[in-house]
């Protein structure tokens, strides 16, 4: 579990060890300024700062006791520094942080809770040598294309104990499930949450084969067996009486059985929702240039899902609930991208670029670390709220790391600044989603 020792221990290795190590090892050499000090100048100066260009960056040196100018740190961004940044946020990636864990009974009954999903960043074109994108449209002066190069990030998040896996990094035409993290495995009896992006049934069929529970919505399509029979999700539903609002079903998912004896849950939904998610698909059919699918509109009334874990751990009510679990991972990539901003500058040097996504990105992770640490244990605790009051708290970690103070007390001083303000209070209406989760299984 982490600790203030711990975390100490940990950013000093990271950033006075293998920042100098990898540096060598990617070809850079030392000139006016050390590794250490431009890993912490990029890395710290834009998470305080994520819309720094150079010069505000040659303002943030002189905490770390440099005298820097503009040009002086433009030179740096090359195509080595991107490679070396990129080798760091690889190694960050690689300890494993874990927080005291969310005290809610209804986690205990998981060694894990699971949460997976994947963000892209468009890159300029230029860099679609390094990070290739999907492609798109050819491009005109209305519609400049945009796809050529993408980055894809892929996250796994443990709300139980608040281990970050990731973010993974690989080509924006990549699916998220050729991600690393479809080779790892989860702890046996964990819960797995994703969205449709994750929907296959050899993927399913092996969390089945290792004991992890998983949900999640339905393919539209998608061929199921009742009571030895091929049906399909519309077929089952239309056979309810007009006034069910919600049902379950033991099925057999894929045309060779390849998903056996999982529940099929649905749900119907308000009226103002339904309308909301057939607007969207008659947008997503003009867009792409497609026939609107009939199917998909008559189904977007129902919430529907798919789950192996057992009626005694989780009712059919509790399963819809849970499900909301799920967005925290989106959350998290709206707080990168609209607070730390991983997605945006201000340069048109694309290696400058990637080296600001590299930095912004290892910022989070430290972040993370950080939110780990002063209330992984408080799973009301606002995402937002805690990454504000870090980020004006960074230059007490530059301190720290800089040793003009010591990095343990820099530390506590920055979990201390969190205290209970970031906290969701508790409300009458509109619940926020751990207490709505809570409340589930609390009056179950």
């Amino acid at each position: 579990m982490i600790s203030i020792a711990r975390m100490s221990l940990i950013l000093k290795r990271l950033f006075e060890q293998e920042a100098p190590l990898l540096a060598r090892q990617a070809g850079m050499r030392e000139r006016r300024i050390g590794h250490c000090q431009l890993a912490l100048l990029l890395v710290l100066g834009w998470w305080s700062q994520p819309h720094s260009g150079s010069s505000a960056l040659a303002r943030s040196a002189t905490s770390l006791d440099l005298d820097l100018s503009k040009q002086s740190i433009e030179c740096h961004f090359s195509e080595r520094t991107a490679i070396w940044l990129l080798s760091l946020l690889r190694r960050a990636v690689q300890e494993v942080v874990v927080g005291a864990g969310a005290k809610l009974a209804w986690m205990q009954l998981f060694p894990g809770v699971f949460v997976e999903d994947g963000s892209t960043i468009t890159l300029p074109s230029s860099l679609a040598s390094v990070w290739q994108g999907c492609g798109g449209t050819v491009p005109s002066k209305e519609k400049p294309d945009k796809s050529k190069a993408a980055l894809k990030i892929t996250v796994r998040w443990d709300l139980k104990g608040g281990t970050l896996d990731g973010p993974h990094l690989q080509a924006g035409r990549r699916h998220e499930l050729s991600s690393v993290l479809s080779q790892r495995q989860m702890p046996k009896g964990s819960l797995w949450l994703a969205d449709l992006g994750y929907w296959s049934l050899t993927s399913l069929s092996g969390l089945m084969k290792q004991g992890v529970y998983f949900c999640m919505r339905v393919k539209v399509g998608a061929v199921i067996w009742h009571q030895q029979q091929r049906t399909g999700v519309a077929s089952l539903i239309a056979g309810l009486p007009a006034t069910d609002m919600q049902a379950e079903w033991v099925v057999d998912v894929g045309a060779n059985k390849a998903v056996k004896q999982v529940r099929l849950l649905v749900k119907r939904v308000p009226e103002e929702v339904a309308k909301l998610r057939q607007q969207r698909i008659r947008e997503y059919a003009c867009k792409h240039s497609k026939p609107v699918n009939l199917m998909a509109l008559d189904l977007a009334k129902w919430t529907i899902i798919l789950s192996n874990v057992p009626v005694c751990m989780l009712s059919l009510s509790q399963a819809f609930v849970l499900m909301r679990a799920r967005w925290q991972i989106e959350l998290l990539f709206k707080l990168w991208k609209q607070e730390a901003l991983v997605d945006e500058w201000t340069s048109s040097n694309p290696w400058r670029i990637l080296c600001e996504v590299y930095a912004k990105l290892l910022a989070m992770v430290v972040q993370h670390w950080l939110w780990l640490l002063a209330c992984g244990d408080d799973p009301h605790m606002s995402l937002t709220g805690v990454a504000e009051v870090l980020r004006e708290q960074v230059p007490v970690l530059v301190h720290g790391l800089r040793k003009h103070m010591r990095l343990g007390t820099a530390l506590r001083l920055m979990i201390e600044g969190v205290g209970k303000g970031c906290c969701i209070e508790e409300r009458s209406t509109r619940f926020s989603t751990s207490r709505l989760i809570q409340h589930q299984f609390d009056s179950a």
